[in-house]
């Protein structure tokens, strides 16, 4: 006799039936004050120096048969027989981020042997090919917006500008207030991660903060009629794939046009919080709330403009980590749990400018698989290397 119980059903989350992603809202997780007030010692983390050397080498095998993070596929061009430190050490980062803390800063991958100063263009093309690598064995990245790997570069281009439409905070040194990545109802990423290549001259600070112990402050301070702003769907501005950098095609110039774009705004429609018992879904940014808003026509409530102000000053006061990252350091983020942000920034004339990489992972259909999946996907993937080798 077999005992079977029905999924959860989530209808806020991602798309089922893709190889990468899975309906499930995931479990919340709440800091006690010996979490917060010691942060720094439960998420900061080294990568270990043989896990550096696995991912270097293959890394820098990759660069020099000029393949990039978008070419490459473990199993056809690396062995992934050849990542066991990395495998293991990976496997508790997305224990830490699913269960546990929910973010880790990760340090000690070797930028020198990557190429380094005297060659910054072999270093930041190597060490996205090496951060690619650690975040395939953390969980599977998701390329479907962007691509793999997002370059987060100053563009000059302030994404607060009214004026500007279709524009990331990634490709700016605006401010970017507390927010999770995805702004679009059909796809949900896991987790967000960020290398950092070149740090900014000034500024460009890095901060973390729980949802999730917002969430439970908010429930037992704010009446029911204010919570529900929390929880019932609101429009969010839409952004196309691709650069992030605006309208560079005529399909998307039609599709954004005021009448087109206002009707998609009204679809892509969903709560800042879905919670079902001890599982929960945060997503967030205030700026395109209110875009959203403002290109349907539509004013702001007066009870969501004060919840949304309830909300930003309990992430602030629930700020845990506030720092400039520096060359070589990784984070990765429970994009479901966690909200981040990131001061505005400088660069000096003569310098590298700041240069940071994003990645989208989906990592609970890894996890939940974990003891049986990964033998099973590391025979597959020896298989497919086996293949390759032979073609």
């Amino acid at each position: 006799v077999m005992k079977c119980r029905k999924p959860l059903n989530v209808s806020h989350s991602t798309a089922v039936g893709t190889a990468t992603t899975i309906d499930l809202l995931p479990k919340k997780l709440t800091w006690n004050k010996t979490m917060i007030n010691h942060f720094a010692n439960v998420a900061v983390v080294m990568l270990p120096e043989s896990a550096s050397h696995e991912i270097c080498n293959a890394a820098y095998q990759c660069y020099k048969r000029g393949l990039s993070a978008d070419d490459i596929v473990i199993g056809q061009h690396v062995d992934p027989r050849a990542f066991k430190t990395t495998k293991q050490f990976c496997t508790t980062i997305r224990s830490k981020l699913l269960h546990q803390t929910g973010a880790v800063i990760i340090k000690g991958l070797d930028m020198e042997k990557l190429g380094g100063e005297k060659d910054m263009e072999k270093m930041a093309a190597c060490s996205k090919i090496a951060y690619f690598l650690i975040c395939e064995h953390i969980g599977t990245v998701d390329g479907g917006a962007r691509g793999n790997l997002f370059d987060v570069i100053d563009e000059h281009i302030d994404a607060n500008d009214s004026k500007v439409d279709n524009v990331l905070f990634s490709v700016s040194s605006a401010e970017a207030g507390w927010h999770t990545d995805g702004a679009s109802k059909d796809r949900v990423y896991d987790v967000v991660g960020l290398l950092c290549i070149s740090p900014a001259h000034e500024g460009g600070k890095f901060r973390f903060s729980n949802a999730c112990n917002v969430y439970d402050d908010m429930t037992k301070a704010m009446p029911k009629f204010m919570m529900y702003e929390m929880i019932r769907p609101l429009p969010r501005d839409v952004l196309e794939n691709g650069n992030g950098l605006g309208e560079d095609d005529i399909s998307s110039t039609m599709s954004r046009s005021n009448d087109i774009l206002a009707m998609r705004i009204r679809y892509n429609s969903y709560p800042i919080y879905v919670t079902e018992g001890d599982r929960m879904r945060f997503r967030y940014m205030r700026h395109w709330i209110n875009t959203g808003h403002s290109k349907t026509g539509w004013k702001v409530p007066t009870l969501l403009r004060i919840s949304m102000d309830l909300l930003d000053d309990g992430l602030d006061n629930g700020c845990v980590f506030h720092k400039a990252l520096e060359r070589g350091d990784m984070i990765f983020a429970n994009n479901a749990m966690l909200a981040h942000a990131r001061d505005a920034f400088k660069n000096k004339p003569g310098q590298p400018p700041r240069h940071k990489v994003r990645a989208w992972l989906q990592v609970q259909k890894r996890d939940i698989l974990n003891s049986h999946d990964d033998e099973e996907l590391e025979a597959a993937l020896t298989k497919n290397l086996l293949r390759g080798q032979t073609m």
